[in-house]
Order: structure tokens, then C-alpha cells, then sequence
């Protein structure tokens, strides 16, 4: 399971593009630079030549991303105490002890995958850069063009 911003920008541009920004970003974060000048230049060259109505899209795209990521988080708390819930009410319910048991490793692994997601999606540090920058190029693009519409 990739993060959301991970599947949008392999989406939009490419999992080779994807691999590269993703390489050079990290690299930058170990030596302490968050100079990202290079990506910028070559995502902006990747647009640059598309029709507005697309650029548009992706822009949409990009805050739906966000939002969903945002989402993912605010959730998150709210599924931990559901699953904490769940979990003393079937053990104070009294069932069949294999009914108890099944339905909580059922309700454990829901958890699980649902934490996963959380991790993934709180903890990509690179792939939110690469929006970061991806977002600023939309924007100038989608600014350009309104300048040049204001002209």
C-alpha cells in the first residue's frame, strides 16, 4: 500500500519520474538540504506545454490527494477508539470463546491495516515534498496563464 501522494504523482507524471524525484529528495534530506530546484525545473518542463483545462484537472487532483491524506489522519483517532470499543464490548458480551476470538482478531487486523495506512500516509516525508514542489508548478502554471488571459 503506497501512500496517497506517492499514487498520485506516479499517476500524473510517471514511476520513473516518480523514482527519480523520490531519489533525489532523499538524497537532499541526508545531507540536509531541502534544495529542490532540479525537480522543480524538470516537472515544470513536463507541463509547461499542457492545455489548461488539464493542468485544471491535475490541480483537483492534487487537492483531492490532500484532502484524502488529511482525512486519513483526522479518522484515524476515531477508528482507534471504535476498535478499542468494539474490543471490550465483545469481551464483556460473554460469547462462545471461539466466537470472541474470531471476532476479535477480525477486528485486530482491520486495526492493523488501518494503522498501516495511517503510518504510510503521516510518515512519507519525501513523497510530500515531491507534492510540495509539484503543487508550486501547477500553481505557476495555472498563474502564467491567468496573467497572460489578463494582458
Amino acid at each position: 500500500m503506497a501512500s496517497v501522494f506517492k499514487r498520485l504523482i506516479r499517476k500524473e507524471l510517471g514511476i520513473n519520474s516518480y523514482n527519480k524525484y523520490f531519489a533525489y529528495i532523499q538524497k537532499n534530506i541526508k545531507n540536509k538540504s531541502l534544495e529542490s530546484k532540479d525537480v522543480y525545473e524538470d516537472i515544470y518542463e513536463k507541463l509547461k506545454d499542457r492545455d489548461i483545462e488539464s493542468i485544471a484537472r491535475m490541480h483537483d487532483r492534487l487537492n483531492d490527494a490532500m484532502l484524502l491524506a488529511f482525512r486519513i489522519s483526522r479518522t484515524y483517532f476515531m477508528a482507534f477508539i471504535a476498535y478499542i470499543a468494539a474490543s471490550i464490548f465483545l469481551l464483556v458480551k460473554g460469547l462462545n470463546p471461539a466466537i470472541t476470538i474470531v471476532a476479535l482478531s477480525l477486528t485486530s487486523v482491520c486495526f492493523i491495516i488501518k494503522t498501516y495506512e495511517f503510518v504510510v500516509n503521516k510518515y512519507c516525508y519525501v513523497d510530500a515534498q515531491i507534492v510540495l514542489v509539484y503543487k508550486a508548478v501547477l500553481e505557476k502554471i495555472i498563474l502564467s496563464h491567468v496573467k497572460s488571459r489578463n494582458i
